[in-house]
């Protein structure tokens, strides 16, 4: 272990870690140390101060059990203990060591077992405090290194210097982590104290791959074009990632995460051309690992799992691949596995420079996960693919794939090529190389679900809908996937070969959890899903209530779009002689919890809109006359991620508003009807209300959280359009009450009262609507700030679990339930339909038998269906291609091992 504020290191006698895993900084559970006096005990209670380490044994002339009293303090719990009550110890025979036997001679002291659940919160702590100094070393040595480099701007060669340097930047920090782990060894003639990136980099080149190489041409074009400031460019390199910080507990998590903070730095203006290494797709490590535990590999036999990403990137998605298939217990063993394991994994990128990156990222990864000297064969743990292709996969068929993937997943680029996204088309292609049986999951923009029918995503859908089940989709807000991205994404997991079968939907939607999507893999909220129809995901976007006792609003109501200016003739102040003028109204003037569009509010300047051909590109003469009307306008452009989804305010003053609202009437009052909607079917007693009553009651349906929830159905991430307007399900039964509560608000408003926060009219009409709909167990998304499913999720994290088998007996959408039998748990019963566990995996949806971990003290399925998150890490069964006569050969030779 690194020695505090010293640069040496200190020998542990025994150090135990979580899972018996190699150490790292979060896994650093208990140690026990012989000191030799009181002097020596002072210096290791001060190392225990300083180091993750929970908790410690010193051993003196008594036991010292010692742990820190908080990650924030400088302070040790202290307790010595009785030798005597550790006499039992002492024996050397076997039988007394059992659990069992051990917690029979428990005799009031702490056993690590005690320590584990107290101290284990504080590790989480530490670990980001060790996170958040590693970076910063590291972001410190990349500006200090560029800041270094004084080469005026108007240099030819300024920006690609910059590039060259975060390369080096980054080389160093792979041969400075390699060092602390020992990697060069203790024969090697370099020593351990040489942090000079010239001389670490040129041992690297002997024994790693080949982005050391092009790292040390970039150390060439430095000392080239930048000669004078070469050296100190190394210095502010060794000041920031020396010896000042210690790598010795970082994990190969960790360098992923480094590498994009990275490559973030890289000028815009840099092309790929000379650079290509420093590649800026990027998909995050736990959500690819996420990716590929959502598979259901184990259908597969291990000489067909061959996992393809003809995407790779900077590697992430490979990483994941090859550590699943380490993982599973039915691949080969011993010598072959390595082999297996470099020949079932495939990746190809058209960037040349694609597998420089992958390759370094498996290197430190196996290093990571295995002890490695320049005797051992690093590459034994993680092994890289013996198969990485240049080629464009845009030019790739069946055919010309050395070998027929069963298993694709991949990151393709998002870029819109004339009026066909690119990902789409990657959709279409990738699947056509798949045959019956054969897996995916896929990163997509997230228009791919959400979006309308633009850019060949409608067909692309449909096509997927005709052949493929859909284990999974995902939601995942912006700032999730990729460097620098700005763009909210989904994840599509799935198989080739239709079935009737129900789909898991998860979504994160809000903003302020997309960093722990990325780091932890919290996939939010979780419900069944079924798509309506071959193109029709609206149910994968966000859940919805049952249609049956529900009416469309486009049924009831008419939705038209308000007036298009033409460019160059926006609204205006005074209204010409001789022009028809007409109030405007804009969404934005409204004021913050009025529902009334008061034209005090209009802004002067903007007051008049010319309705004519000349100044308006749609004028909307055949609903002119609707204008006038009395109405409810709703904002077309809303933010889902927002606290403002669904923006609704009644206009008793007859405006002309712009295109970005939807203005809505009753059918019998507009006298027309929405394509494809009838007033067939309509609420009881909806013949006895007036046009005015029919308005307030749906404005206030969708003034409440509950019409806010239904808007989210189908709806895209900016903009709300008509058919997902016309598609929000209304309760087939009116309750006058709501229409009461709504004119009390729009009076309310009239008279201009100051708003009450909170606001009783508002909270008494969240709670009527949500009665009207028969108070239905809708999921919530998150659209701000961190959901309480979030602490919920975290918390379940940290409690100690069992394992449990478990399967699923049926499915209910409308009751958002399923009927699952479960072993391991009090009740009476081994089944009970309880909400849908927030984990479980869409495979297991069609009654696979499966394996879990369950919270320890979730005693029935009462307990279970209050903590969904308790049920966790699901496991599939083992072994489920198998005939019968494999079957019968497998307990044949376990028989016989038995009998041998």
């Amino acid at each position: 272990m690194p020695e505090p504020n010293v640069q040496q290191t200190v020998e542990i006698d025994v150090l135990w870690t979580d899972g018996g895993l190699r150490p790292r900084a979060n896994n650093l559970a208990f140690l026990i140390q012989q000191v030799s006096n009181r002097e020596d005990l002072a210096r290791w209670k001060q190392r225990l101060k300083a180091w993750t380490v929970r908790g410690g044994l010193l051993v003196l002339d008594g036991l010292y059990l010692v742990q820190p009293l908080s990650d924030s303090s400088n302070e040790l719990i202290e307790e010595q203990l009785d030798l005597t009550s550790w006499d039992h110890l002492i024996s050397s025979k076997p039988y007394l060591f059992t659990p069992k036997k051990l917690a029979e001679n428990k005799q009031g002291q702490l056993s690590l077992a005690d320590l584990e659940e107290v101290v284990s919160e504080r590790s989480f702590t530490f670990l980001t405090r060790q996170q958040s100094r590693i970076d910063a070393a590291f972001q410190q040595g990349i500006d200090a290194a560029i800041k270094a480099i004084n080469v005026p701007q108007q240099d030819s060669f300024s920006t690609q210097i910059q590039g060259h340097v975060i390369r080096y930047s980054i080389a160093y920090l792979a041969a400075r982590i390699l060092q602390d782990k020992n990697f060069f060894g203790s024969g090697a003639t370099i020593h351990h104290e040489d942090q000079d990136p010239i001389t670490l980099l040129n041992w690297m080149i002997d024994r790693a791959n080949g982005f050391f190489r092009e790292a040390k041409k970039s150390e060439a074009f430095i000392f080239e074009h930048a000669h004078p400031s070469f050296d100190l460019m190394r210095e502010a390199l060794i000041r920031h990632m020396g010896y000042s910080v210690s790598f010795v507990l970082t994990d190969h998590r960790d360098v992923g995460r480094l590498y994009e903070e990275a490559i973030k730095r890289l000028p815009r203006e840099l092309g790929s051309k000379d650079l290509g290494d420093l590649n800026r797709h990027y998909t995050p490590v736990k959500l690819a690992e996420r990716m590929l535990e959502a598979l259901p590999l184990e259908r597969l036999r291990p000489e067909e799992r061959f996992i393809f990403d003809p995407a790779a990137g900077s590697g992430s998605l490979l990483l994941a691949a090859t550590s699943r298939l380490a993982g599973m217990r039915d691949i080969p063993t011993g010598e072959e596995r390595k082999e297996y394991l470099r020949s079932h994994v495939i990746g190809n990128d058209l960037d040349r420079y694609a597998s420089l990156v992958t390759k370094l990222r498996y290197f430190l990864a196996s290093e990571s996960l295995g002890v490695a000297t320049e005797t051992s064969e690093i590459a034994d743990v993680l092994p890289f693919p013996s198969s990485f292709t240049t080629k464009n996969y845009q030019e790739l068929t069946r055919d010309k794939l050395s070998t027929h993937p069963r298993i694709i997943v991949a990151n393709p680029p998002f870029a819109i090529e004339g009026n066909i996204q690119k990902s789409a088309n990657f959709v279409e292609q990738a699947t056509s190389w798949l045959q019956n049986g054969d897996q995916f999951a896929f990163v997509l923009p997230s228009s791919f679900v959400t979006g309308g029918n633009k850019f060949g995503v409608s067909q692309i859908r449909k096509n997927l809908s005709e052949k493929c089940d859909l284990f999974e989709i995902w939601q995942c807000p912006e700032g999730t996937v990729g460097v620098d991205a700005r763009q909210d994404v989904c994840v599509l997991v799935g198989r080739i070969g239709k079935s009737e079968k129900y789909t898991v939907s998860r979504a994160v939607v809000s903003r302020g959890e997309a960093l722990t999507v990325r780091e932890n893999g919290f996939l939010g909220s979780s419900w069944i899903a079924k798509a309506n129809s071959d193109s029709n995901w609206s149910n994968y976007v966000a859940p919805t209530i049952a249609n049956s006792s529900t009416v469309p609003l486009g049924s009831l109501f008419f939705v038209f779009t308000g007036v298009q200016h033409r460019k160059g003739h926006p609204p205006i102040q005074v209204c010409p002689e001789s022009s028809i003028c007409k109030t405007t109204w804009r969404m934005r003037w409204r004021k913050r919890g009025s529902l009334w569009a008061d034209p005090e509010r209009i802004d002067p300047s903007m007051r008049w809109v010319i309705y004519d051909a000349i100044s308006l590109e749609k004028p909307r003469f055949e609903v002119a006359d609707l204008f006038d009307k009395q109405k409810i306008l709703v904002g077309r452009v809303a933010n889902r991620a927002s606290e403002n989804s669904l923006t609704v305010q009644l206009d008793t003053e007859g405006y002309y508003p712009n295109n970005s609202v939807w203005c809505i009437l009753p059918v019998e009052e507009a006298q027309r009807t929405n394509e494809g909607y009838s007033l067939n079917q309509k609420p009881q007693n909806w013949d006895e209300l007036s046009f005015k009553e029919k308005r307030l009651w749906l404005l206030g349906i969708l003034a409440s959280e509950f019409g806010a929830e239904l808007s989210m159905t189908g709806r895209g991430t900016v903009n709300l359009s008509k058919d997902v307007l016309c598609q929000i399900p209304l309760p087939i039964i009116v309750d006058r009450r709501i229409i009461r509560v709504t004119d009390e608000i729009i009076k309310r408003d009239q008279s201009r009262q100051t708003i009450p926060d909170p606001n009783p009219l508002i909270q008494e009409l969240n709670h009527l609507v949500k009665e009207s709909y028969g108070n239905p167990n809708l999921v919530k998304l998150q659209r701000t700030g961190v959901s309480l499913e979030l602490e919920e999720w975290q918390l379940e994290q940290k409690k100690k679990t069992l394992t449990v088998t478990g399967q699923v007996l049926e499915i209910s959408q409308e009751r958002a339930q399923i009927l699952l039998r479960l072993s391991g748990l009090l009740d009476d019963s081994e089944e009970e339909w309880i909400p849908l566990p927030q984990e479980l995996p869409g495979w297991a949806l069609d009654g696979t038998v499966f394996r879990a971990e369950l919270s320890e003290d979730i005693e029935t399925f009462q307990e279970l269906a209050q903590r969904p998150w308790a049920l966790r890490k699901f496991r599939h069964t083992p072994y489920p291609y198998l005939t019968n006569d494999d079957l019968k050969a497998k307990l044949s030779r376990i028989v016989g091992l038995e009998n041998h």
